[in-house]
């Protein structure tokens, strides 16, 4: 028995828009190996870009001047795409007056490259999960061949690009730690001239809270293998993998054809 769908025009419900047959979804295929892990794919796309897109921290470092007895707080935030050379940092020198310094480092780019991997590889799973319910057993009745390797060809190159956004995006938040440690931050002009006068001291009060990022890498990596495991499960739907022969040898033998 064919079940369906049906749109109706607003105000109007014997008015019928489209009619869609839903006889031949598969909502089974979401408990499949290779739907499953689709599922999960989502998720960890989810929680790795999100991580790193939604971030803000602030670091906050202290002049403590031999003429003042209060320290001179300078907050700096952090926050995605962490071009920390992109803007001045003001702050209030031991001569009372208003100066600006400039950290080092852009990671924009590994940030921009990791957030774009995880948006797309979470959009090309959403999708496959809707074509895999929807559409994969009707459309693979006649293209069965272009869809599982298109499917195939996919998720090896996003397995690929998995590994390389991991990569940067590790390298990338190595350097924003290093670029806002205590020594690297007050080596910037003209915080290194204040900080070697007589008496001046200067430290970091607060450090920005990492643990987001860190597991915005971590799930980058997991993410990376999980896409490297759906490629054996998506190349056993692709008309490459050939289901090996039965054995014969324990076959009971033939009775002789006798003429």
């Amino acid at each position: 028995m064919k079940s369906y769908i049906f749109l109706l025009v607003k105000g109007n419900p014997q008015s019928e828009l489209f009619r869609m047959d839903t006889s031949s979804w598969r909502i089974r295929a979401v408990m499949e190996p290779r739907g499953f892990i689709r599922v999960i794919e989502i998720v960890l796309a989810i929680v790795a870009f999100a991580t790193t897109g939604g971030y803000h921290s602030t670091a906050e470092y202290a002049i403590s001047c031999p003429s003042q007895t209060i320290p001179n707080l300078i907050p700096v935030p952090i926050s995605y795409p962490f071009h920390l050379n992109g803007k001045d940092i003001a702050f209030d020198n031991c001569s009372g007056n208003t100066t600006t310094t400039r950290m080092e480092g852009n990671l924009s780019p590994s940030a921009q490259w990791f957030m774009f991997v995880g948006v797309t590889a979470f959009l090309y799973s959403l999708a496959a999960v809707i074509f895999y319910v929807m559409f994969d057993a009707k459309v693979r009745q006649t293209h069965e061949r272009a869809v599982t390797i298109t499917d195939l060809a996919v998720t090896v190159i996003y397995t690929f690009l998995w590994l390389t956004a991991a990569s940067a995006w590790a390298w990338g938040l190595g350097e924003v730690k290093k670029w806002t440690s205590q020594n690297r931050f007050f080596s910037n002009s003209p915080l290194d001239s204040i900080c070697s006068q007589e008496d001046t001291t200067c430290g970091i009060i607060r450090n920005p809270d990492f643990t987001p990022l860190n597991a915005s890498v971590a799930f980058a990596f997991l993410n990376f293998f999980l896409w490297g495991c759906n490629c054996w499960f998506v190349y056993k739907e692709s008309p490459y993998h050939q289901e090996p022969a039965k054995d014969n040898a324990g076959a009971p033998p033939q009775p002789p054809n006798n003429m």
